[in-house]
C-alpha cells in the first residue's frame, strides 16, 4: 500500500503538480519567509501606514520592502512608502510656504519702514510749506499796510504840497500888489541878508502870477508925493 501510494505519487501529471492549491501554499511559504526576514531585520518606520496607524501597531519594513510587515501579513496593500513620500512633499511645501511668509514679513516690514520714512519726510514737507505760506502772508500783510501808509504820506505830502503852493502864490500876489519887482533886490528895501536867497517872487519853473505894477522907485516916489 505504501508503494502504490509512493507510486501514485510519483505518477501525478505535470497539471495536477501545478494545481492553484499549491501554488498557493507555496506563496504561502513565501510570505511566511518573507516575514520572518522582515521581523528579523525590519526598521520601524517613522511614517506609518495607514493600516498600522489605525491598529495603532508598529510599522516595520524591510529593507527594499514596499510594504510593511503588518500588509504584507494581511495580505494588503501598504501605503506606508506614499505615506512618507507624500508627507515628504507636505513638509518640503510647508518650508517653501514658510520660507515665502518670511519673505512676505520682511517685505511688509520694509514697506511699513519706508512709509513710515515717506511719513517724516512729508511731516518736514508739510511743516516747512506751512510756514512758507504764513510767512509769504505776513509779508502780504505788510507789504499791503505798507503800501497805505506810503499812499496816506504820499496823499498827505500832495496835500501839504498844494496848501504850501497855494500860500506861496498868495504871498507872491500880495508882493506883486505891493509892485515889488520880480527880480527884487531885498537890501534896498532893508531887508538883512536872510532874505537874499530868496531870488526872484516868480520862480523860472512856476507859473507867472501877474505883470508888475511898477519899480520900487515909482512905489517910493509914489509914497514920497503922498
Amino acid at each position: 500500500l505504501v508503494m502504490l501510494c509512493l507510486l501514485g505519487r510519483n505518477i501525478r501529471s505535470p497539471l495536477r503538480r501545478s494545481c492553484p492549491q499549491d501554488l498557493i501554499k507555496i506563496k504561502d511559504r513565501e510570505r511566511l519567509a518573507l516575514l520572518e526576514f522582515i521581523e528579523a531585520r525590519s526598521v520601524v518606520a517613522d511614517m506609518p501606514c495607514t493600516r498600522c496607524f489605525r491598529a495603532k501597531t508598529a510599522c516595520r519594513f524591510g529593507e527594499g520592502s514596499s510594504r510593511c510587515r503588518s500588509c504584507i501579513e494581511a495580505k494588503k496593500p501598504c501605503d506606508g512608502v506614499l505615506v512618507a513620500s507624500t508627507l515628504q512633499k507636505l513638509n518640503a511645501q510647508q518650508k517653501e510656504w514658510d520660507e515665502k511668509e518670511e519673505a512676505a514679513g520682511e517685505e511688509l516690514l520694509r514697506l511699513h519702514e519706508e512709509l513710515a520714512r515717506l511719513q517724516s519726510l512729508m511731516a518736514t514737507a508739510a511743516g516747512r510749506l506751512s510756514r512758507i505760506r504764513k510767512t509769504r502772508k505776513l509779508v502780504r500783510e505788510r507789504q499791503a499796510e505798507t503800501f497805505r501808509r506810503g499812499m496816506q504820506e504820499v496823499d498827505e505830502s500832495d496835500a501839504l504840497e498844494s496848501a504850501l503852493d497855494a500860500h506861496e502864490r498868495g504871498m507872491v500876489e500880495e508882493l506883486q500888489f505891493m509892485q515889488v519887482p520880480n527880480d527884487v533886490d531885498w537890501s534896498l528895501y532893508g531887508l538883512g541878508d536872510e532874505f537874499s536867497d530868496l531870488g526872484p517872487l516868480v520862480q523860472a519853473s512856476g507859473s507867472k502870477v501877474s505883470a508888475s505894477r511898477g519899480s520900487p522907485g515909482a512905489a517910493v516916489g509914489s509914497a514920497e508925493g503922498s
